[in-house]
């Protein structure tokens, strides 16, 4: 006698992702009933299709440009604006737009180069002879320079006590019985291997124990470079150190040559922070001693401590190191200080000049957005770049949102009229033929005005589109 099949009155079970699918599926015609008897529902199912479509992409769109602007210092949106910024200073590198041609005062540089030539003419001293240095400084003195910068590491005594002496006891006499060129001379840092510390230590220098007048002034040269690919793009305005158990604040070299060149002899650090506000007395090994170091700016200047993804931290090249530049004279130092030939007066006269060092071994060379340059060519940029531009800017918040709302009208229209590879194309142009120009034009004026991230929200509006199309597809045909 046959069994009974005990399981011939069961329902066969249905697997969690066909439960799932029916699930949602009655909750959507739930959701559509209830929708049915909404107004704005009606008047949406009387539109045509192409003005659906165009009052779906604007939605899409705004959604793209609010998660942009939400997280718009993601690394990987930084990275990308700061390839196209990148881009835009190797089209204007060397060009006369970006210096101010014609202006009477308008800052020139020269830049006495200690190259591989001058290095092996002095005998490839360990140290920077300093009765070279001293022959550099009085010459750019004597021929009336605008302002010198010396970028030579003075924290150690040469090899020569007298020419030591000499250079010391010049720059101690330095503006005191006659005017001379505002003079800026930079101080280092030791590497910070102290993780539960704020500050670095900065290095003294055989120098510390002369007074100079207002014409000297310290400053530091240090620059930021991005962790993914070791360019030198941003700036410190403002750096702190321990130097012999203070709390010292220094400013940067073009912080200090900006100052000057407008005249104000005054300690420049001064302008930007208020050291009696910082809440340590003496610097100290003991991480309790101080958690924190705060200089607030006056003047409206709390930019000069934006975060490192702020784009006012930027600096504009525009004088490359291999390529002609219409403000930039480089000359080999060797030619200066072993040549009995007298300087012509429109090399160095009303000039900055910068004194540094490219030899190989110098190890000074680093990566830019327009090349590798030695690190006074770097600080050169900086002091053209702070003192023509200022401090980079983006467009105020409601021109950015009206740039936003009509390239948002301008992507929900093509890509409601054409395929999304013809949009993408049409966008696309429409964005590099309008946008770019516009930011090409802005950017000698320090005013940046990115068309990577548009560019950028277009191709993600194209992913939606074709997802989109694709999914609509699938569902006019039908299995």
């Amino acid at each position: 006698m046959p069994k009974p099949n005990r399981n011939a009155n069961r329902k066969p079970k249905l697997s969690w992702h066909r439960q799932l699918t029916e699930l949602l599926g009655r909750s959507r015609r739930n959701l559509l009933n209830l929708l049915s008897r909404n107004p704005v529902y009606s008047h949406w199912q009387s539109l045509t299709h192409s003005q659906r479509l165009f009052l779906s992409n604007i939605g899409i769109a705004v959604l793209i440009a609010v998660v942009i602007a939400q997280f718009h210092q993601n690394r990987w949106l930084v990275r990308l604006e700061n390839s196209a910024m990148d881009t835009m200073m190797e089209f204007n590198k060397g060009l006369p737009r970006m210096s101010a041609g014609g202006d009477d005062n308008a800052l020139q540089f020269t830049y006495l180069d200690i190259d591989d030539a001058s290095y092996r003419v002095w005998n490839e001293p360990y140290h920077t002879p300093r009765d070279k240095i001293l022959r550099l400084v009085k010459i750019a003195a004597e021929n009336r320079a605008r302002l010198i910068v010396l970028d030579i590491d003075l924290s150690r005594a040469g090899t020569n006590a007298d020419n030591d002496q000499r250079l010391a006891e010049y720059l101690a006499a330095y503006g005191r019985d006659e005017p001379q060129p505002p003079l800026i001379l930079v101080r280092t840092f030791y590497n910070n291997t102290s993780s539960d510390r704020e500050w670095t230590d900065i290095r003294p220098s055989f120098l510390d124990e002369y007074e100079f007048s207002s014409a000297v002034q310290w400053a530091q040269p240090l620059f930021r470079k991005t962790m993914w690919d070791g360019v030198v793009r941003q700036w410190h305005l403002v750096k702190s150190g321990c130097l012999k158990g203070q709390l010292v604040l220094l400013p940067a070299a073009q912080l200090v040559a900006t100052t000057l060149l407008a005249g104000d002899y005054s300690t420049p650090a001064n302008q930007y922070a208020d050291l009696s506000s910082v809440r340590i007395d003496r610097c100290s090994d003991d991480p309790n001693t101080g958690q924190h170091v705060d200089f607030p700016a006056s003047d409206g200047r709390n930019d000069s401590y934006a975060p490192e993804t702020d784009i006012s931290q930027r600096l504009i090249y525009t004088m490359p190191w291999d390529g002609p530049a219409p403000d930039l004279v480089t000359v080999s130092a060797h030619l200066i200080t072993d040549s009995n030939h007298e300087i012509s007066d429109d090399l160095i006269a009303n000039r900055v000049v910068i004194v540094g060092a490219s030899f190989a071994e110098s190890g000074d060379i680093h990566r830019t957005p327009i090349g590798e340059m030695p690190g006074a060519l770097i600080i050169a940029n900086a002091i053209k770049s702070l003192s023509l531009y200022g401090q980079i800017r983006s467009p105020p918040a409601w021109a950015q949102w009206v740039l936003r709302l009509a390239l948002i009208m301008l992507a929900a229209w093509v890509f409601s009229r054409f395929t999304s590879l013809t949009a993408i194309c049409m966008a696309g142009a429409i964005i590099i033929g309008a946008l770019v120009p516009i930011s090409f034009y802005f950017f000698k004026y320090g005013l940046w005005l990115d068309f990577a991230v548009p560019l950028f929200a277009m191709m993600i509006h194209r992913a939606v589109a074709e997802y989109r199309y694709t999914h609509l597809s699938s569902r006019a045909v039908g299995p």
